[in-house]
């Protein structure tokens, strides 16, 4: 009898083990994976799977337990009517993972949680602060499924120009200030190297790449680089270029106003507006000094 019941009791087992492993697999049906993205290697293969399939790249940056506001954000991602109505890749960038700091700093992140959409090819839709909800999401989704094919679009004509006249400025920097305005500041940074540091460029041309090179390493808060960059355009065009002492000296208070360093700040911008009031530099460096806590 017992050697009956043996074969039969295994085969129960069998089949049970198998219809758990079964509703495990199944436990989220349906919808997006939020993928986990720590380093620029894991954030470029999500980007290039959303790619493949022609998606926005959707990327929540929060740090888990910092605030409410983080933990709401991250539940409001990984639900199942976010990703059941996501038509976008989306994915967690979780900055208690010491890497993941490093990673994120591209997107500035001030303070989270951070929502960035991102076109297929990787032009930034848009950026949201708190308070992130599932409604957010879903429409920030929608906008960016809207939004991605004419950035996309100008992003190819610009890059293909930029291609073909490797040896113009203009074409560089045509394709460096598209991706400057979409705040896709390490993008622009290497078109803008070479044009602020040409010396064959027409000096107007160096200088607002100059200007736009320094606060682009800001964003991505690269501060020391930043203030080289600044400081080596006043060096080379202040001499004879008043705004490009307007311009370095922007640069380097908008720097120390970051830091919180607000009296050295105040002094600099002071500076680039004695440099040149009426530029659009003094008139940025008189907005940001005002802002400055008293």
């Amino acid at each position: 009898m017992r050697a009956m019941i043996a074969p039969v009791v295994k085969k129960i087992a069998h089949f049970a083990l198998a219809a758990i492993c079964w509703c495990g697999c199944q436990s989220r049906p349906g919808g997006e994976t939020v993928s986990s993205v720590t380093t620029p290697a894991e954030l470029g293969a999500a980007q290039a799977r959303a790619s493949e399939r022609n998606l926005p790249l959707c990327v929540l940056v929060a740090e888990a337990g910092a605030s409410r506001w983080d933990d709401q954000a991250r539940t409001a991602l990984e639900s199942g009517g976010t990703r059941d109505g996501a038509g976008a890749a989306l994915a967690l960038m979780d900055l208690n993972v010491s890497r993941a700091r490093a990673t994120a700093a591209r997107f500035h992140p001030l303070e989270t949680p951070l929502f960035i959409c991102l076109s297929p090819r990787g032009v930034i839709v848009s950026r949201d602060q708190k308070p992130i909800t599932r409604g957010l999401i879903l429409r920030r989704v929608r906008q960016a499924a809207e939004q991605s094919p004419e950035l996309d679009a100008k992003l190819a004509a610009l890059k293909e120009s930029a291609d073909k006249n490797k040896n113009d400025p203009a074409a560089q920097w045509a394709l460096a200030d598209f991706f400057a305005r979409q705040q896709n500041a390490l993008e622009a940074i290497p078109l803008l190297e070479p044009i602020a540091h040409s010396e064959t460029a027409e000096t107007p041309l160096r200088l607002r790449a100059w200007v736009a090179l320094g606060r682009a390493h800001l964003w991505i808060a690269e501060p020391e680089k930043a203030r080289h960059e600044a400081e080596a355009m006043m060096d080379t065009l202040g001499a004879r270029t008043p705004e490009a002492r307007a311009g370095g000296e922007l640069v380097l208070g908008i720097g120390d106003a970051n830091l919180k360093r607000a009296a050295l700040a105040r002094q600099e911008f002071e500076e680039a507006i004695s440099a040149a009031p009426d530029s659009a530099y003094g008139k940025q460096a008189a907005e940001a000094m005002a802002g400055l806590p008293r």
